[in-house]
């Protein structure tokens, strides 16, 4: 009897081995060359290392491994092999569940990967070019053969380029997702479906999923069919396994059909077939999450994309439980809906949710930690909290860098990130240290010609705009607008937003005539692909505005300030840096028509905003502190006048140093009340100091230099005539 339950517990021991042991491979991912599959290489020497569990070395040459399993259930805690990253980072931090199939690690070099994304985004590139082109095309032959009103055709120019505004996160996305596909572990069918894609040969790509049978019926049938898996109990272990089959068939079609249209900027038809995805099974947290994406990025369906990552949210929260890397995903996501619709101390709540969850799985160095520390960082920037944000943003470059070395796009980014949050600090040669370190590894990464290159060189060149550098900030600005140009066309927000760059350059310098040309391009282009109710738009009307004050044009330039600030308050409300910029040119034009009550009124508005904003010490603030110095003076309230004028002064040269074009104004200023006082000396004295900054930074041509020059002779000659 003792024998036969030993052999009975050693046969049950074997079997409950057998049954869970959990078969694995790390290998490289396999290619489609030329329409042919090529497998990916087995990758001995890896270490896969399961949480609670002696490391596990990969001898085999084909890759595979196996080890036992106890519960059922596994974390892997890290695949490594040196020289090799994993194509999906997220495999280190799932909860698994033991399976009979192989268990997948795919890796390769971060050179590898690079160059297989750039190529494949060089790619994408020049297809989507040429058929934005061809639309193009097709819209002006309509409109030539009067087969479309003019009307018509704007709007569908505007459609298309609203659309085309998207392209650099389409390209992005589907170059990630492309040079990280594993066509080893997909059939033929599909093999040669996302080989199409890749390739964008999207008729082929179309009549191969049509071989399939009409999707429509086949999606129909599927519903059917779950509803009478409801009604029929007796039947619903047999159908289950039907429907299960006929929801994954479908499913990777409705996917391979939206991919098609995506890349085709049908965008509409993209979103039906990820909602018909989430309908065949309202339960898959991933199909929730890629159809909130998608009309987030795309269709700017914020209350929808919301509903979405919310219910993925409940899911796993449910299933998962509130610590797993997931959970704080769908944290992180529903924190970016908030922050798209302006809702910032709930986006700060949500990301500050992902963050902790992230920091309890993952420790403090990994990039997910980083993600939400950068998050949470462009949330006080939208909060006009900068230092919060500039610590918050640091924390993420500390990680990344640790991670990924120095020369790696997300260092770039982050470094951008910083340079953009000591520029509303007012700390320009911080802000201009950062962009140009995320310059130079943009330029290493992704060449010369590459849209994020042409960001770097618009923020160095605003950078030496704020540093009254005019010169350096032109030629900053016009590599990026060549760039930009020879990426997009000619029609482009992003374009526009150069035009727009380089007139402030030529407003700055003095050549009105010449700004105001590159601003109305600006206008022109940002109303064509936006319509009238834009940011940008209000932006190009307010320079435009700018213009017109220096020509003396008065009335369009308040026409064009009020028209900017009705928009800016209709987009932003009462209380925003932008509204503040309009409040403040009303007040300028108000003051030039004598009306000095009206022009304080705005002007303090002005102020009043920028304090609660940016504090104390902001180049803004110290602007509105001069503008109300100069009513003040205007009235004859000079002690008034002097005072807000002393106050402008020391913030300028806190935020830019002795030598700037507006420690110089401040420097005229006080001159200019101690000449109305009669105090000759001081008068002299001031007018001096900015003169003399004013002839390094602008030049003896320029006309502020000439009046400095002017009103120093006219003191002199005042003193010569007292003695």
């Amino acid at each position: 009897m003792k024998h036969t339950i030993l052999i009975i517990l050693l046969t049950t021991s074997v079997f409950c081995y057998a049954d869970s042991v959990q078969q694995g491979c790390v290998k490289t991912r396999g290619r489609m060359i030329n329409g042919k599959h090529v497998p990916g290489q087995g990758l001995p020497g890896s270490i896969v290392s399961i949480k609670d569990r002696t490391a596990i070395g990969v001898k085999n040459s084909n890759g595979t491994f196996s080890f036992p399993v106890t519960d059922n259930h596994f974390r892997v805690d890290s695949v490594k092999k040196k020289d090799y990253v994993l194509l999906d980072a997220d495999a280190t931090s799932k909860i698994y569940t033991h399976t009979a199939d192989t268990l997948f690690f795919v890796m390769e070099t971060p050179e590898q990967i690079l160059q297989d994304k750039l190529a494949t985004e060089r790619r994408l590139r020049r297809s989507l070019q040429a058929k934005l082109q061809a639309r193009e095309e097709d819209l002006d032959s309509l409109i030539a053969l009067q087969k479309i009103s003019q009307k018509e055709y704007q709007q569908s120019l505007q459609k298309l380029y609203a659309e085309q505004s998207e392209n650099d996160k389409l390209i992005s996305n589907m170059a990630e997702r492309y040079s990280t596909l594993d066509y080893d572990q997909m059939d033929e069918f599909y093999r040669q479906v996302s080989y199409y894609i890749e390739q964008c040969e999207f008729v082929k790509a179309d009549s191969l999923l049509k071989t399939r049978g009409n999707i429509h019926v086949q999606l129909e049938a599927a519903k059917q069919q779950g509803q009478a898996i409801q009604q029929d109990e007796e039947k619903l272990q047999r159908a289950k396994v039907v429907h299960q089959h006929d929801i994954d068939e479908l499913a990777k079609r409705c996917y391979s059909y939206f991919e098609n249209f995506k890349m085709q900027y049908q965008n509409d038809s993209a979103a039906y077939y990820l909602e018909q995805r989430v309908q065949l099974d309202p339960t898959n947290t991933q199909w929730l999450e890629d159809l909130a994406d998608f009309l987030r990025d795309y269709l700017a369906q914020y209350d929808k994309a919301l509903e979405y990552y919310q219910t993925a949210l409940e899911i796993r929260k449910q299933v998962l439980g509130e610590s797993h890397p997931d959970v704080a995903l769908s944290y992180n996501n529903i924190g970016l809906v908030y922050n798209d619709l302006g809702e910032y101390n709930q986006a700060l709540e949500h990301n500050q949710q992902a963050l902790a969850i992230r920091k309890q799985v993952f420790g403090e160095s990994h990039p997910d930690v980083a993600t939400s520390y950068n998050n949470i960082g462009l949330v006080y920037g939208d909060l006009g909290e900068y230092n919060q944000a500039l610590e918050y943003i640091q924390q993420s470059l500390a990680i990344l860098k640790q991670v990924y070395g120095e020369s790696h796009p997300n260092v770039a980014t982050s470094y951008s990130n910083i340079g953009f949050i000591y520029e509303h600090l007012g700390e320009y040669n911080q802000a201009l240290e950062h962009n140009q370190q995320a310059l130079a590894i943009r330029k290493q990464v992704f060449g010369e010609s590459h849209p994020a290159v042409a960001i770097s060189y618009n923020n160095i060149g605003l950078t030496y705009e704020h540093l009254g550098k005019y010169n350096q900030a032109l030629v900053h600005h016009q590599q990026a607008l060549a760039i930009k140009k020879q990426v997009f066309g000619e029609v482009h927000p992003a374009v526009a937003t150069s035009y727009n760059n380089i007139g402030a350059i030529y407003d700055y310098q003095g050549d009105h005539a010449l700004a105001l040309e590159y601003y109305q391009q600006a206008l022109t282009i940002r109303k064509q692909v936006f319509g009238e109710v834009h940011p940008d738009v209000a932006g190009s009307y307010n320079n435009i505005g700018v213009v017109c004050y220096f020509q003396e044009d008065y009335v369009r330039a308040l026409e064009y300030f009020q028209q900017a600030l009705s928009i800016h308050k209709l987009v932003f409300g009462e209380f925003h840096p932008t509204v503040a910029t309009s409040c403040n040119n009303l007040g300028t034009i108000y003051d030039l028509h004598g009306d000095y009550i009206l022009a304080l009124e705005h002007y303090q508005q002005a102020l009043a905003i920028r304090k609660q904003i940016f504090g104390e010490s902001h180049p803004d603030v110290a602007l509105s502190y001069n503008n109300i110095g100069y009513i003040y003076s205007a009235q004859g309230d000079y002690s008034l006048a002097l005072e807000y004028y002393q106050k402008a002064l020391a913030i300028y040269k806190q935020a830019f140093g002795d030598t700037h074009p507006m420690v110089a104004l401040s420097y005229h200023n006080i001159g200019y009340v101690y000449n109305a006082l009669s105090d000759y000396a001081l008068a002299l004295d001031y007018y001096q100091q900015a003169l003399d900054i004013r002839k390094q930074a602008l030049g003896q041509e320029h006309p502020d230099t000439k009046v400095t020059q002017e009103n120093i002779e006219t003191i002199i000659q005042k003193m010569n005539e007292t003695k």
